[in-house]
């Protein structure tokens, strides 16, 4: 089969099976707090940026969903390739593209809800508590440095104390891009920004990793053999040789809609937080 005519069949394919999973959508976040938002006659900071980095935030989310749900159906599809040929050409095409998306969205969207209601709870408290200082802990650093994650979640904790929707959220953020995500993904996102990052569906990745492990010596023992006894203080260069195997799609796709049903959590909390901060700048004097 031409590859014109096998990527024609499979879409067709899809198309058949994405009216079958309709029901299997895992749901999206609504943009109803916008208006809330917009309403709420907060600080300039408030007005300017709170709104649109919300909004952002949703897009993101709602745009991880629909393409996980379209990577759910492009699975069903694969089976019914009748060649590794023929499925290489579809998971390329159509899977690989969204499938790599989804699976850094974990790490990227948590983050991002850090900065978006860093923002939103430092306007709020600003408009809010008299005598706030417009103060934050980044403001101390450097130009062009970040505060670490650790660092940024405790700043976070501060500015929500006075917030009774704050803890929910606290707890729902801490529950995204856990050890066992990390874990199933064999540290997919870190080692796609850093290093070598398994690959999806199909290929192996050799590798000669090199480290500087203790000098190993032979020593002569009574009976005529010889033991290898790490030396005390000298080193020396070791290759450890690893072949990466592809993740499974099925396998990947499963733990990332884990992943995705806690974001949405995370959503719901952060939705909550920010409609309590904008009924208390609605209501301040």
């Amino acid at each position: 089969m031409d590859t014109r005519t096998l990527l024609v069949d499979a879409y067709t394919k899809f198309h058949d099976k994405a009216e079958a999973r309709h029901g299997a959508f895992p749901g999206l976040t609504s943009f109803d707090i916008l208006e809330l938002v917009s309403q709420a006659k907060g600080t300039f900071g408030w007005m300017w940026g709170v709104g649109s980095e919300i909004q952002e935030t949703i897009n993101t989310a709602n745009a991880w969903g629909t393409r996980l749900h379209l990577w759910g159906v492009w699975n069903g599809v694969m089976p019914e390739l009748t060649s590794d040929d023929e499925r290489w050409e579809v998971a390329s095409h159509f899977i690989e593209p969204m499938a790599f998306f989804c699976m850094l969205q974990p790490s990227s969207l948590s983050e991002r809800l850090v900065v978006a209601s860093e923002t939103a709870l430092h306007q709020a408290n600003l408009r809010v508590f008299p005598g706030e200082l417009d103060s934050l802990d980044q403001d101390k650093l450097k130009p062009g440095a970040v505060l670490r994650k650790s660092d940024r979640r405790k700043q976070l904790d501060r500015l929500g104390s006075r917030w009774t929707s704050y803890t929910a959220f606290r707890d729902a953020l801490a529950a995204m891009n856990g050890k066992d995500y990390q874990y199933e993904t064999r540290n997919f996102r870190d080692l796609s920004a850093h290093s070598f990052a398994p690959r999806l569906h199909m290929g192996v990745i050799a590798r000669a990793i090199r480290s500087m492990e203790p000098w190993a010596e032979l020593v002569p023992q009574s009976d005529g053999t010889v033991v290898r006894v790490p030396h005390p203080t000298k080193t020396g260069v070791s290759y450890a040789m690893w072949d990466v195997p592809a993740l499974d799609l099925q396998a990947m796709q499963t733990a990332n809609l884990a992943e995705y049903r806690l974001a949405r959590s995370a959503m719901d909390a952060f939705i909550e937080l920010i409609g309590e901060l904008c009924d208390r700048i609605s209501n301040s004097p």
